[in-house]
C-alpha cells in the first residue's frame, strides 16, 4: 500500500542578498546597485515525482543542497509544495529527526522537553508518562535527566531526540543524518530499533552521507541532485551511481536529469568495450601489464581481468568511493573479484608501487575532467613508469585552434570549456609539457570513440626520437575483436 506519494513536487524558497534593517546601508542602497537588496528564486526541489509503500525502508543520498532535507520536510508538513501534489496516508502517526534539537527548548531540562517534545508529536499528558520511563532508559540519560539541555553536547540531544522518536511508534520515520553525532553504541542500537520498525511494518525514510550505514537499513536508495531525482533503485546500484556522481563532478542537464540511471551504467560499459578493444588493435596481449588510468568504478577492469594473466591489471584513480564501489559492485556483478593491492587511490596518479614498467596505459575520459596542472602530473607519473616500448593512451576533447578561448559545442549536446569542465586542450600543450619530460605525444585515428573525444599516444622519448611531438597521421587503426 502506497503512504506516501509524490506529484511533480516542486519547492521555491526565495534568497534574500544584501538585506539589512540598517539606516546607512539603505541610503547607501539608493546610490549604489551593489548595496540593494536582491531576491534569488532558489528550487530546492524541481519536479520530484515517487511512490513509498508501506514497510519500505528508503535511503535519500546527494550532495548537500540536493533537496533531501527539504523532502523531509514535505512529508512532516513543516513546509508546502510550491507546485505538484504531495499525499500521504490519513491517520498514520509520522515522527521525525530531521534537524537536531527540534522541538527541544534550551532553557528547560531533559525531561521537560521529552513532554514537551512528544506533546508536539499529538501525545496526551497520560500517554507520554506511559513512555516516559523507556525514553530516559533508551537514552542513557538518567543521570542527566534534570539538567537544562542547553548544557547537552550534540550527542546527547541526538540520543534524548531519537529516545522520543523510537518511542512514539510512528508508522512513518523520517531521519536525516541522525547517525553522525552518536557513539558507536547508540549506533548500533539506533540501526537495531530501525530494523525492529521495519520488521513491524514500519515506513523509513533514512538521509545519510553513509554508505556502510544505508546498506544497513535501506532496500532502495534515491539520489537527488540539484533537486531532482537522478536515480531510484537498488541501494548498491544507487550507492555506486551517487559515487561516480561525486568522483566525476557531473551536473546533468535538467531535461536528462531523470533519465534511467541503467543509461549511465550502459553508457560506461560501452565506453569500457571500446577501451578494451582499442587496446586490442593496438596489440594488446594477455602478458602485458596494463594501467588503467581514472579506473573509477572499475568498468574496463571488467573486460581486462579476464583477458590479462593473473596480476597484470592495474588501476589508479581519485576517489576511493568509487574504487570501493567497484570492488563491491562491480566486480561481483561479472562474477570477479579483484585485488584491492593493485589500485591506488590518490590525487597525484602515483603508482611507484605497482610493477616497474608497463607495457600500456588507458586514461579515458580522464583529462575531460581535470585541470591542466593535474592532466600534467598525471602524465609525469605514468611516463616514469612506462617500460622502455610502453605506450600510454589518453582521450580528451581537443580544441584545435590555440587562439579560440570560447566555449566549443560538441556533438551529442556537450559543451566543453578552457578554463572549467568539461575542459578541452590543444594538443600543442601536452606536446609542449611532454617535450619538457622527454616525451613525445601524437594523435591516433579513433573516429569510433562513444563520446567523441580524440585520442593521444603517450611514449617515453627513449623509444621514439624520430616521432615528431605533433602528428596528424594515424599510428595504427582501430581493431576490433571478433
Amino acid at each position: 500500500m502506497v503512504v506516501i506519494d509524490a506529484q511533480g513536487v516542486s519547492k521555491q524558497f526565495l534568497l534574500r542578498h544584501n538585506a539589512s534593517v540598517e539606516l546607512k546601508v539603505r541610503f547607501l542602497s539608493l546610490l549604489h546597485a551593489r548595496h540593494r537588496e536582491s531576491v534569488e528564486e532558489f528550487w530546492a526541489l524541481r519536479n520530484v515525482s515517487l511512490e513509498i509503500h508501506e514497510g519500505e525502508a528508503l535511503g535519500l543520498v546527494g550532495r548537500n543542497g540536493s533537496g533531501k532535507s527539504t523532502l523531509l520536510k514535505l512529508i512532516a508538513a513543516i513546509h508546502r509544495p510550491t507546485e505538484g501534489k504531495l499525499l500521504v496516508r490519513r491517520g498514520v502517526r509520522i515522527s521525525s529527526m530531521i534537524e537536531l534539537g527540534v522541538g527541544f527548548h534550551g532553557e528547560l531540562t531533559g525531561r521537560e522537553n521529552v513532554f514537551l517534545n512528544a506533546a508536539i508529536h499529538g501525545l496526551t499528558r497520560s500517554a507520554i508518562d506511559s513512555i516516559y520511563d523507556a525514553v530516559v532508559e533508551y537514552s542513557g540519560l538518567e543521570h542527566f535527566i534534570d539538567v537544562p539541555i542547553k548544557n547537552y553536547s550534540s550527542g546527547m540531544y541526538m540520543r534524548l531526540g531519537f529516545a522520543i522518536a523510537a518511542n512514539l511508534d510512528p508508522d512513518i520515520l523520517l531521519l536525516d543524518e541522525i547517525f553522525a553525532v552518536g557513539d558507536a553504541d547508540f549506533q548500533e542500537r539506533c540501526t537495531a530499533t530501525v530494523r525492529r520498525f521495519i520488521d513491524e511494518g514500519k515506513t523509513i525514510l533514512f538521509v545519510s552521507h553513509a554508505p556502510a550505514a544505508i546498506r544497513s537499513i535501506c532496500r532502495r536508495v534515491c539520489v537527488l541532485d540539484q533537486g531532482r531525482l537522478a536515480f531510484d533503485g537498488d541501494v548498491d546500484q544507487g550507492l555506486a551511481f551517487y559515487a561516480d556522481h561525486v568522483a566525476h563532478g557531473h551536473v546533468t542537464a535538467p531535461d536528462v536529469i531523470e533519465a534511467p540511471a541503467i543509461e549511465a551504467r550502459a553508457a560506461q560499459a560501452g565506453i569500457a568495450r571500446w577501451q578494451f578493444e582499442f587496446l586490442l588493435g593496438q596489440g594488446l596481449e594477455p602478458r602485458h601489464h596494463v594501467l588503467d588510468v581514472g579506473c573509477g568504478n572499475l568498468s574496463a577492469a571488467v573486460l581486462l581481468l579476464p583477458f590479462l594473466d593473473r596480476g597484470h591489471y592495474w588501476g589508479v584513480d581519485r576517489s576511493a568511493a568509487l574504487v570501493e564501489s567497484g570492488l563491491q559492485v562491480s566486480l561481483p556483478a561479472a562474477g570477479l573479484t579483484g585485488d584491492p593491492r593493485h589500485v591506488f587511490v590518490n590525487d597525484a596518479f602515483d603508482v611507484s608501487g605497482g610493477p616497474r614498467d608497463f607495457d600500456f596505459a588507458f586514461a579515458s575520459s580522464l583529462f575531460v575532467r581535470l585541470p591542466f596542472n593535474s592532466v600534467a602530473r598525471c602524465i609525469a607519473s605514468v611516463v616514469r613508469r612506462l617500460g622502455p616500448s610502453g605506450r600510454f593512451y589518453a582521450t580528451w576533447f581537443e580544441n584545435a585552434d590555440a587562439d579560440n578561448f570560447d566555449p566549443i559545442p560538441r556533438p551529442g549536446g556537450t559543451t566543453t570549456y578552457p578554463d572549467r569542465e568539461p575542459y578541452h586542450y590543444t594538443l600543442g600543450m601536452i606536446a609542449a609539457f611532454c617535450e619538457s619530460i622527454g616525451a613525445v605525444v601524437e594523435r591516433v585515428d579513433a573516429s569510433a570513440h562513444p563520446g567523441g573525444e580524440s585520442v593521444f599516444c603517450i611514449r617515453s622519448g627513449s623509444e621514439g626520437q624520430s616521432v615528431p611531438a605533433m602528428r596528424t597521421g594515424a599510428r595504427r587503426s582501430v581493431g576490433r575483436q571478433t
